[in-house]
């Protein structure tokens, strides 16, 4: 897993903590998941943001978190390949421990963790946010045996599912996504199928499922300097993948520059995935006891 460039996150922060909005209703489905499977005197969550990268992921749910859960003790674990990224995140989020590592390494590094004397009887979250499309087959069976070890929950936001709308419409719209989206199944990397198949692979396991759409909605000029290296960078993997594109590129980036300015509108879908254990630890105390309700907003799968 390549690392993301400092910069392009924290531009693309205020987006994306805007597009969180919209995951609120499955935050607030873990909170409560939390706060009945816990006894009084043991109100402590393990909290690892895999990919963590500069800490921005974990920033925002740590915030999220502490309101909802004010009286619970949160420890946070950082984990990411790339130790310069880290680095960052540790002066992002200072209280948080960082473990540099790849994702395949989750089993192992959440079972000593858990542990530990100092996290023992803690319940465990896995959080993210925009990484499932770069993770491989391998890395989400780390994670979902991790949630199925630990009777963990996992909460990750903001994966890429495919598909824009651009208004105006342009003819190129359509091949530039298409190549963007056979870009991001290089190196094994599941690309906008990675939160289907982390569901089902949770399923496979008897965990239950839960997802919600977390879209960007962008508007230029407003968000000119965002959408200009958004769109520049999404152009240029469109045209790696498809050097055959390369004229029709130029066409589409010289319109779309143009907009920039003049008017334009893009709105970008986004997949949140809640993986919940509850119904799973339930059984294994009474089979006959089944969860079928979600949560209200969100959509059982």
């Amino acid at each position: 897993m390549t690392a993301a460039e400092p910069g392009w996150l924290e531009l693309r922060r205020p987006i994306d903590d805007a597009a969180r909005q919209e995951s609120l209703h499955l935050l607030d489905h873990a909170v409560a998941r939390l706060s009945a499977e816990t006894e009084p005197d043991t109100k402590s969550l393990l909290a690892i943001d895999i990919g963590a990268g500069t800490g921005n992921s974990a920033l925002w749910f740590d915030t999220a978190l502490r309101t909802r859960l004010p009286d619970w003790e949160i420890n946070w674990i950082l984990l990411d390949s790339d130790q310069a990224s880290l680095d960052l995140a540790a002066t992002a989020l200072p209280h948080a421990q960082t473990i540099c590592t790849p994702i395949v390494a989750l089993p192992t590094v959440s079972a000593e963790l858990l542990s530990a004397s100092e996290f023992h009887g803690s319940q465990m979250l896995l959080t993210c946010s925009a990484l499932l499309d770069v993770l491989t087959e391998t890395d989400l069976i780390a994670v979902v045996r991790t949630l199925k070890d630990h009777d963990g929950l996992g909460l990750f936001l903001l994966s890429i599912v495919g598909g824009w709308e651009l208004d105006p419409v342009h003819p190129h719209d359509a091949a530039v996504d298409a190549a963007f989206t056979s870009h991001q199944h290089r190196d094994g990397r599941l690309g906008h199928h990675a939160p289907e198949r982390l569901m089902n692979l949770a399923r496979r396991h008897g965990l239950t499922a839960v997802k919600g759409p977390s879209p960007w909605h962008l508007t230029a000029p407003a968000d000119r300097t965002f959408l200009a290296r958004f769109l520049s960078e999404r152009l240029d993997a469109a045209c790696e993948e498809d050097p055959a594109l390369a004229a029709a590129a130029r066409d589409w980036w010289t319109q779309r520059q143009a907009q920039l300015d003049s008017g334009l509108i893009v709105r970008v879908d986004h997949l949140d995935v809640l993986i919940d254990p509850t119904g799973r630890a339930r059984e294994r105390e009474n089979p006959t006891v089944r969860m079928t309700t979600p949560a209200v907003g969100t959509e059982m799968t």
